[in-house]
């Protein structure tokens, strides 16, 4: 009986191959989907470069906070009644702009990258707004704009779906802003 039950699992058997294979494999694929399942899934809606000159020109950035509407995150009308949740949200515009110029940075284009200052002619500033912000759900409008004219020179909107963790979601948010600058800066 020992033999026959050894004989069965030997590696000569198709079917004993197949039945702790599949079932393996399944496994797998299930772990691979609940790993998926807390991720975020970005969509970039829009990127325009309406700038004249080559942007390799600037090298400067300057990065403003993003606007964030209070309707966004409350419903209160001061600040007393709003709480931890909505107070996090209140600092969320800083928080992206540290990703922003962090990831930036690392990327090496600029010469120059500060959050305050004043713009010139080789700056690009970099300002826009939070058009939603909810718990499964972040879009932005960012714009780039020549430092000397104010004029638009670069456009970017951007959707985050199923966000779980803000955190994580503003650093990849951050990300994908930096990899825009860096994508458009030879168009």
């Amino acid at each position: 009986m020992i033999t026959t039950a050894v004989k069965n699992l030997m590696p000569g058997n198709i079917r004993s191959v197949r039945s702790v294979l599949l079932p393996y494999l399944l496994l797998c694929l299930l772990f691979a989907c609940a790993g998926c399942a807390a991720s975020t899934t970005t969509v970039i809606e829009e990127e325009v470069v309406t700038n004249p000159k080559p942007m390799y020109r600037y090298t400067a950035l300057l990065i403003r906070d993003l606007e964030l509407k209070r309707e966004l995150y409350t419903d209160s009308p001061d600040d007393a009644g709003l709480g931890t949740r909505e107070l996090r949200y209140k600092n969320l515009p800083g928080e992206l702009s540290e990703h922003i110029e962090r990831y930036v940075k690392s990327h090496r284009t600029y010469a120059k990258i500060s959050r305050t200052g004043v713009p010139d002619a080789t700056t690009l500033v970099l300002n826009g707004k939070f058009t939603r912000l909810g718990r499964f759900k972040i879009s932005v409008a960012i714009s780039l704009r020549d430092g000397a004219t104010d004029q638009e020179v670069a456009l970017f909107r951007q959707t985050l779906w199923d966000v779980l963790d803000t955190t994580d979601s503003f650093s990849q948010l951050g990300r994908e802003v930096s990899d825009f600058i860096e994508r458009i800066q030879y168009k």
